[in-house]
């Protein structure tokens, strides 16, 4: 009788740790993060990270970044609340992943870290497509001195 059902209770449960999955997000480097975040892990202390803020007056930043998120070549989100987007890159010679973690503040305002899952330096690589997310937010993502 249990054979029966059995593929039913693996969907079942397949269906269930994919829900609790979708309430937390754990990275590469085994920090965990959720949509009650008020801050970012800090960058390791290797070059292959960025970090920053960006202030906007977008009247919905969250749409905004997922579409400039997903413009990104070889890009998905892992996770997406509320609060907090993750999404992963993947780099097309090696298949290298580098993940981007985002808060966004109930004033507007989005902090982000972008960090290699491997390796020591990248160079500039996270940087640089935060730069281009950045470009493609549009207007009021203005980076503060540039």
């Amino acid at each position: 009788m249990i054979r029966r059902f059995a593929p039913a209770l693996c969907l079942a449960g397949a269906l269930l740790s994919s829900h609790a999955m979708a309430d937390a997000y754990t990275s590469c480097s085994g920090w965990r993060i959720d949509d009650t975040a008020t801050a970012l892990p800090p960058c390791p202390d290797r070059p292959n990270c960025a970090a920053g803020r960006w202030p906007t007056r977008l009247a919905d930043p969250r749409q905004s970044l997922r579409a400039a998120l997903l413009a990104e070549p070889r890009s998905r989100l892992e996770f997406d609340g509320a609060r907090v987007i993750v999404a992963s890159f993947r780099s097309r010679l090696f298949g290298f992943v580098d993940e981007a973690v985002f808060l966004l503040a109930p004033d507007g305002e989005i902090a982000y870290r972008s960090a290699a899952c491997s390796g020591y330096y990248d160079f500039r690589v996270n940087r640089r497509r935060m730069d281009r997310i950045r470009a493609r937010f549009g207007p009021g993502s203005e980076q503060p001195g540039t």
